[in-house]
């Protein structure tokens, strides 16, 4: 995963745009990993972080703009991923089921 700005050394200045993309980095790091747990609570931390940015102005139109098209992206990879789980999930479901029906017929 990428560094965490906030444990870089104090002599490095990171802007409120470098933070959040290091933070989605982050977040895609761990759905790429299915760490969708971690996913979770980095995206609260980016969330909670990029409000208090926008209360303060402290992103440009531009930078704005690019934050807002990196996080459509990782939403469609997080809506990829759900679909994921849910077909396998399904797949999960209906193997159970055969193997019930399977040694259900073979008691008989």
């Amino acid at each position: 995963m990428e560094a965490d700005p906030s444990s870089l050394s104090s002599t490095e200045t990171v802007t409120p745009y470098e933070a959040a993309v290091a933070r989605l980095r982050a977040v895609r790091d761990a759905v790429n990993a299915l760490d969708l747990g971690t996913a979770a609570q980095l995206l609260s931390l980016h969330d909670a972080a990029l409000r208090d940015s926008l209360a303060h102005a402290a992103l440009s139109v531009s930078e704005a703009e690019a934050l807002h098209h990196a996080q459509s992206e990782l939403l469609t990879q997080l809506e990829a991923v759900q679909r994921g789980v849910a077909v396998d999930l399904q797949q999960t479901r209906r193997g159970g089921a055969a193997a019930r029906a399977y040694l259900g017929t073979r008691g008989a």
